[in-house]
Parts: C-alpha cells; sequence; structure tokens
C-alpha cells in the first residue's frame, strides 16, 4: 500500500487528554493526524471524574514538546499534599499537583492540536474497523452532522476513546497478546462525583484527601479534592463487580457518608453531578497491535488506588507519538515495530500500577477498620506510604519493624497482612521491572506475573 492510499498518517479515536496529547506531539514530529471524536467539539474534554492532575505530567510535555502548562482558569487549586484519612487519624504525603477545570483545560489542549495543523471531526462515533492483511488500516465512522458513514485510513490508528475503548472492543479476538476486547467488572470502578459550593470554607486547601470510612464498601472511600477556597469536587467509587450486592444505591450510600463531614442542603449547594467506570488493574501486557495502540484508559492507564488517569494518559500520549512517528519513517506499522511504546509505559507506570494494584488488594482485606489502626498506631509511616503509592520497594530497618511489632501488638494478623503487602510490592516490582524488550517473550512474563500476582489478567 503506497502513501497516497492513506487519508492521514494517523488516525486519534477520542479527543481527551490521551487524545490530544499524543495528536500534539505528533503534529509536531511533521505527522498529517486527525481527531475523530463522538462529542459535539464544544463538549470535547469535559468529562465526570475526580479533576486531579499532578504537575510533573503537563510538565514533561512542556519540557520535551512546548505543550503549554495548565494556566489561568484552567487551574482550580494548586494542591501540595496527598492525605489518607481514617476516622481517627490522618497520614499525608507531598504530592504536588492541580485541581483543573477538565472541560476549559481539554478544550484549550484541542485547541493547541487545531493550531498545529491537527485536524478534529467531531460527532464521529466509531461503528467499525478496516482489517486487511492482520493489520487495522482504518475505521468507519457516522457522521452525525450529515447522517452518512464514512470511511477513513491511516498508517496508525490510536485508540484514546476510554474504558469503553471503541476501536479495542473491536479488535479481533487474540489479536494481539495482552489485549482484551472488554474489561471485567470486577476490573472496574464504578464512581459517582458532585462539584459542590460551600456555605463556608473547607478545611482541604491544596489538599486532596482520601477518606476512608466505614460506610464506604471497601477498596472505596471518599474523596475531597479542593476546587478553590468554597468549593470541593468530593466523590466515592468501588468495584463494579460488588454494586449489585447492596440494597443501596451509590449515590445513597455516598450521601450517608458525606453527610458524617458535610449536609446537602446546610453545608453546600451541589452545582454538577454525574458518575462513571474506571478501569482498576495494571496496564494491559500490551497496548500495541499490528497498525495500532491503546492509550490512557483504554489501555487500563489508570492507577487502581487513587483512580487517577489523567497525567498518565497526557505522558502515555507522548510515548505514543514517538513511536509512532518512528514506525511511520520506518514504514513499518507491526506490533515489534510499535513495541518501545510498550517499554516507554512500562518503565514509567506498569510497576507503579501494579504496585497499586496489589495495594488495592491489602485495602479491601484490612478495611476502613484496619486502615485507621495502621495510621493511628503508625504501622505505616509517610515515606513508606509514598514509596508502595509512587511503586518503590518499602524499606524498614530491624529496629524500626520491631517498633511495628510493639506498637501492632496484639493484633498479629494485620502486622501480617502489611507484611505480605511489603513482600508482594517487592515481588510486583521486580517482574515489572524485568518488562520483555520484544514480543516473543512476553508470553513467559505473563505467566510468571499471573503466578506471582496468583490471579489471570
Amino acid at each position: 500500500m503506497t502513501t497516497s492510499d492513506f487519508d492521514y498518517d494517523v488516525i486519534v479515536v477520542g479527543g481527551g487528554p490521551a487524545g490530544v496529547s499524543v495528536a500534539y506531539c505528533l503534529s509536531k514530529l511533521g505527522n498529517s493526524v486527525i481527531i475523530i471524536d463522538k462529542k459535539p467539539i464544544s463538549q470535547i474534554g469535559n468529562k465526570t471524574c475526580g479533576d486531579a492532575l499532578d504537575k510533573s505530567s503537563p510538565q514533561l510535555l512542556f519540557d520535551e514538546f512546548d505543550l503549554p502548562l495548565p494556566f489561568g482558569d484552567e487551574i482550580s487549586a494548586n494542591l501540595d499534599t496527598l492525605t489518607v484519612m481514617t476516622p481517627t487519624s490522618k497520614l499525608s504525603i507531598d504530592a504536588p499537583g492541580y485541581t483543573v477545570d477538565r472541560h476549559i483545560y481539554g478544550q484549550r489542549l484541542l485547541q493547541n492540536c487545531i493550531d498545529n495543523g491537527v485536524v478534529v471531526k467531531d460527532q464521529a462515533p466509531v461503528r467499525d474497523i478496516i482489517i486487511e492483511n492482520g493489520f487495522i488500516k482504518g475505521v468507519e465512522y457516522n457522521d452525525i452532522a450529515q447522517n452518512e458513514k464514512i470511511k477513513l485510513r491511516a498508517k496508525i490508528i490510536a485508540d484514546c476513546s476510554g474504558t469503553f475503548g471503541a476501536i479495542r472492543q473491536k479488535l479481533p479476538v487474540n489479536f494481539s497478546l495482552g489485549i482484551h476486547n472488554r474489561i471485567p467488572d470486577h476490573h472496574l470502578a464504578a464512581s459517582y462525583r458532585e462539584i459542590v459550593d460551600l456555605n463556608q470554607a473547607h478545611e482541604f486547601d491544596n489538599e486532596i484527601v482520601l477518606g476512608y470510612s466505614p460506610l464506604i464498601p471497601p477498596p472505596g472511600y471518599l474523596w475531597f479534592f479542593s476546587k478553590g477556597d468554597k468549593k470541593l469536587n468530593i466523590g466515592t467509587g468501588w468495584l463494579k463487580s460488588e454494586n449489585y450486592t447492596f440494597d443501596k444505591s451509590m449515590k445513597q450510600i455516598f450521601r450517608e457518608a458525606l453527610n458524617e463531614t458535610y449536609k446537602e442542603g446546610h453545608d453546600y449547594n451541589i452545582k454538577i453531578r454525574g458518575g462513571g467506570q474506571i478501569p482498576i488493574r495494571p496496564p494491559f501486557d500490551s497496548l500495541v497491535f499490528n497498525g495500532g495502540l491503546l492509550i490512557g484508559d483504554s489501555g487500563c492507564l489508570v492507577d487502581p488506588t487513587t483512580a487517577e488517569g489523567h497525567g498518565i494518559a497526557l505522558v502515555a500520549g507522548m510515548y505514543a507519538a514517538k513511536a509512532i512517528d518512528s514506525a511511520i519513517k520506518n514504514n513499518d506499522f507491526s506490533i515489534k515495530s510499535l513495541w518501545q511504546y510498550n517499554i516507554d509505559v512500562m518503565n514509567h507506570y506498569g510497576r507503579r500500577n501494579a504496585i497499586s494494584y496489589v495495594t488495592l488488594q491489602f485495602l479491601r482485606e484490612v478495611e476502613a477498620k484496619g486502615m485507621d489502626k495502621i495510621i493511628q498506631k503508625k504501622l505505616l509511616t509517610e515515606i513508606e506510604l509514598k514509596d508502595v503509592l509512587s511503586g518503590e520497594n518499602p524499606s524498614m530497618s530491624f529496629k524500626e519493624l520491631l517498633l511495628k511489632v510493639i506498637r501492632g501488638f496484639p493484633n498479629f494478623k494485620l502486622l501480617y497482612q502489611l507484611y505480605m503487602l511489603t513482600k508482594n510490592v517487592t515481588i510486583m516490582g521486580n517482574i515489572y521491572d524485568n518488562y520483555p524488550k520484544s514480543p516473543e517473550q512476553l508470553p513467559s512474563w505473563i505467566s510468571q506475573r499471573n503466578i506471582a500476582l496468583n490471579e489471570k489478567l
């Protein structure tokens, strides 16, 4: 197939943070790119989420591709702390970031793409994919405005369409080892969120708080994210597979838990409300297939414990752009040619998110009551918490271990669970540090990881 047989070098499906990042970076590298999105153009970038964004992610794109940092009314609040809170205690770590207005920030990033030559086609839901000779070669979408079906062809297709995975779900079964068409309910978190205006200033300045309450089913929590002096983003979420086992709705459980801190109608007024679904598992074991790749939520690139995926999507888009640009230059769009994207993502996020997944399982076991004891008795220090959340192996001396035993007495079950957490964190870290350098090594790596995790992902 010649270059003239393609409409664009790259088709990007979805204009969220993953989509705008890969499109912007590819256009800066001189490639022709189109973003197609099912929403009207004025709504692209708008999403129901926690709105938190770590500062390191946009900084990396600014440093490497001159993508402007969040500024002005794109930033709702500057953050410096992440706090884990239980009914009697709390533990805080440094976590520089922002809460952003996803809509305003997303629209500006989309405009950056347009200014750089990226074509945007809105109101264009994907209905099918084009596969020839074992490679995806394009997409078919509904042009809602024109009421017609359109086929587009490109050298590479980037699925940035979110958890639903508009491209991923249409791939033939076993099209690429390590990618699953659908995400099962036990690897999804259902969530509900409200943005509220408070009658008085809140206590969460420059802070995001994960509140573990006995009222919230584990491993879920109630989050409080500052959006300004008298405004908060508040929400909750837990495993979708368990959502059907409760006699109350998520919204009802959320309201009862929130009433312990703020009462509706008395302390606050709801401005925006909504829900969603978030993948909570390590990234798919591979994110590439012949002729394309997965970026952001479509590839399960979300931190399982904190559910933060915004910054990951931005950076993964940059990694994807580099791999795609190299593949285009080499005129090779195979899995092997795109494999460097896997390596870059796994080195940056695979280890961290796999460890976060292990931590999520731990939180499910100990529940809010166990977390309360861990923090109250200082069985987990700020440094150790930060290590776990950032994908590092917590290290402790014999003296520190002895102090934990003394503090934890007589709750040896909880100490054993903590010990197993640190052990499993170390094992997962070592496995992801040795992510395969080529596709041929992937099957044995998956087998080793599944054995260590005691779960088939």
